[in-house]
């Protein structure tokens, strides 16, 4: 006994001698679960750790992006997620790939709730307490609920959440769908003021019932109608500035669908994939065309219905995932390039005894591409 209190006491020593920065780029060059884990070390360790400015170059640093797939059974929430860049590899047409699993239990049912994405780490599931979810650290908060008369109809209002790389903030923007409204309601992630505050909208628009939003570099795009003309038009919301700006879609052109495409935004009709259009100048307007991209061609005719299109790979790739978890359980990409298809079966998801028997598909499976690890507490 008197051995090992030695050897502590000599650990501690030798760990409190270490530079401080040398211990942050330690740190810094490990893996999320085991900065996790090394962060109860000490108490200098675990201020190292939280710390805004070492979670942001940790996530600069560090960007894994992965492919997040989850749904929600009698209270629990089944969450799975693989490294995006796996789909990338050279693999046969059907190959199986294993998810990392675990579930969560006492969450909100989300079976409901609209199309949302993983923004920087966060995900912002909407309600009259809109909820932020850390699917990394599993944290789950509820926002104060939103001012009147948002709360009144929240089916008609649409969350976005998005993220300023510049200040490293994240923030909930609260829109209604009602013409008339010419604020809205931002709220942001760890300040000191805890409530919705009001921002002017400069630009009169309806947003689109269905729309999700996209963030890119610090702006939040989504779809709507212009109120002036009733054209379609994308919206863009800059998180730092909070202006917003109208963007005119090319002529003749209604998209339904916006998605992040090398880097860039992409707009697209998800009832003809012939060509999808990509921004290159949001204040001149000006977009570029792809016209290699196919649809499902081939394939079964049930699979349109069956799958979704939920995002693009590193290198280019389309990634369908199932609307639904249950005998569907494998994901297809698409090269546009070679017009060829690949399937990969994923395995670990769930325990079969927590699907049901039978072919009939049960639960929605809500996919979140492109997520990274964040260390952000609340």
């Amino acid at each position: 006994m008197e051995h090992q209190d030695k050897t502590k006491t000599n650990y501690k020593k030798r760990t409190q001698s270490l530079p401080t920065d040398l211990i942050t780029e330690i740190l810094l060059r490990l893996p999320e679960k085991s900065v996790a884990r090394f962060s109860c070390v000490s108490k200098l360790w675990s201020s190292i750790t939280t710390d805004p400015s070492f979670i942001r170059l940790f996530e600069t640093r560090s960007p894994r992006q992965r492919l997040l797939l989850c749904f929600h059974k009698d209270g629990k929430l089944f969450v799975s997620s693989m490294p995006q860049h796996a789909l990338d590899s050279n693999r046969s047409y059907s190959s199986s790939l294993y998810f990392d699993h675990h579930h969560m239990t006492n969450t909100p049912n989300i079976r409901n709730f609209p199309s949302t994405e993983s923004v920087h780490g966060l995900i912002c599931f909407p309600s009259k307490k809109p909820i932020i979810w850390n699917p990394s650290t599993k944290q789950l908060i509820t926002l104060p609920a939103i001012p009147k008369p948002y709360k009144a109809c929240m089916y008609r209002t649409i969350l976005l959440l998005g993220y300023d790389p510049t200040e490293g903030k994240h923030k909930v923007v609260c829109i209604s769908y009602r013409k008339t409204r010419y604020v809205c309601r931002v709220f942001t992630l760890g300040s000191v003021q805890k409530s919705w505050r009001r921002v002017q909208i400069n630009h009169m628009h309806r947003f689109s019932w269905d729309t999700s939003g996209r963030c890119i570099d610090g702006v939040i795009y989504y779809l709507a109608f212009s109120c002036q003309d009733l054209d379609n038009v994308v919206m863009s919301f800059d998180v730092r500035s909070e202006k917003f700006n109208m963007i005119k879609l090319p002529s003749g052109f209604d998209g339904d669908f916006l998605m992040t495409y090398k880097g860039k935004l992409a707009c697209l009709n998800q009832n003809d994939l012939s060509r999808f259009w990509i921004l290159e100048d949001a204040q001149k307007h000006k977009w570029s065309s792809q016209d290699y991209l196919s649809s499902f061609g081939n394939c079964n005719q049930s699979m349109t219905i069956s799958f979704k299109l939920t995002c693009v790979s590193r290198a280019g790739a389309f990634i369908y995932v199932p609307n639904r978890f249950s005998h569907l359980r494998y994901i297809l990409l698409h090269d546009p390039v070679r017009n060829s298809w690949r399937r990969f079966e994923f395995k670990g998801m769930a325990d079969d005894r927590y699907v049901s028997n039978g072919d009939r598909p049960m639960y929605a499976l809500h996919a979140f591409p492109n997520h990274i690890d964040s260390h952000m507490s609340f």
